[in-house]
């Protein structure tokens, strides 16, 4: 009883985690910032949230405590994360925070490919089945715009960074494997400070005294709500349910930036688009859940029995 009680908390806290993650992009848009400001106080207040967050666990001293063998990975990893956040929060201004989003849901199709050409782990005709489905839903999603790119280029390099987001979270997610023996949420904390630092010379300060009092709302949100809240959430639930159930709860992701887009900026997306990125989200289970492609090897089974 404990047990399922246990579970059906954590069940709760990652359909919560995921929900609020999809609505990152409605926060970076209604800043109103410029992207580079977006993402620097994202890391400036998602750092102070894991920060607390660490100080009342009192694992504060864990964050200084990381092996010097292991920075080069740290460094690296939170990098990515940060030219991960710059690259996909460009992508919401250029094309449409559900589009992008769902677009940006390639990324495990990376880690596998990636995983099977340089860690030469086993790419089965099932996942390369999967990934072919997905990038055939890519086409279809950028179909209907192709006649409009000569006017509105804009549309398509916000497809290209969206994609260009993926990868890097893609490396980062191949280079956070790497690092062994560090909590996640001090991963998380050190990564924010990386991020603080990096984007410092790139603060652009006039906007941000030009801007109107609900600015900081927006920005503070996104770094303790979708950087802090939605990371403790996240972790703390991974390791209590199974893979089908972090498959599952990964559409509220793009579902939550849908209804984004649709309720609060009125966009929406053809009926060849909806089919292009269901494509997509389905491949992505398909790989996540390692289904058979088209099912093949549950046909084999009725054929022996």
């Amino acid at each position: 009883m404990e047990s399922r009680v246990g579970l059906t908390r954590a069940t709760i806290m990652l359909s919560v985690g995921m929900a609020l993650s999809g609505t990152a992009g409605l926060f970076s848009v209604s800043s109103g910032q410029p992207t580079f400001n977006v993402v620097f106080f994202r890391c400036l207040f998602g750092a102070l949230a894991l920060i607390g967050w660490l100080s009342l666990k009192g694992g504060l001293k864990s964050l200084f405590s990381i092996e010097r063998k292991l920075w080069p990975l740290v460094l690296g990893s939170g990098i990515c994360l940060v030219l991960n956040w710059l690259t996909l929060f460009e992508a919401f201004h250029r094309t449409s925070i559900g589009f992008a989003t769902i677009i940006y849901h390639l990324q495990p199709f990376w880690i596998v490919l990636a995983g099977g050409l340089l860690l030469g782990e086993a790419l089965s005709r099932h996942k390369i089945g999967w990934i072919c489905l997905a990038f055939l839903g890519l086409v279809l999603t950028i179909l209907p715009k192709l006649g409009d790119v000569q006017t509105n280029r804009n549309w398509l390099i916000g497809v290209g960074l969206a994609l260009v987001a993926s990868l890097f979270y893609a490396a980062t997610t191949l280079t956070t494997r790497a690092v062994k023996g560090v909590k996640p949420d001090v991963l998380s904390a050190v990564h924010c400070l990386i991020g603080c630092i990096a984007f410092l010379p790139f603060l652009n300060v006039a906007t941000l005294q030009s801007g109107y009092a609900p600015v900081w709302g927006w920005l503070i949100g996104l770094g303790v709500i979708h950087t802090g809240i939605v990371y403790v959430l996240l972790y703390s639930a991974y390791p209590r349910v199974p893979t089908t159930v972090i498959a599952a709860a990964s559409f509220l992701n793009p579902a939550a930036a849908l209804l984004s887009d649709f309720f609060v900026f009125d966009r929406s997306v053809t009926a060849m688009q909806a089919v292009g990125l269901a494509l997509i989200l389905l491949a992505g289970l398909g790989v996540n859940l390692g289904w058979p492609f088209i099912f093949g090897q549950r046909r084999a089974l009725s054929q022996k029995s």
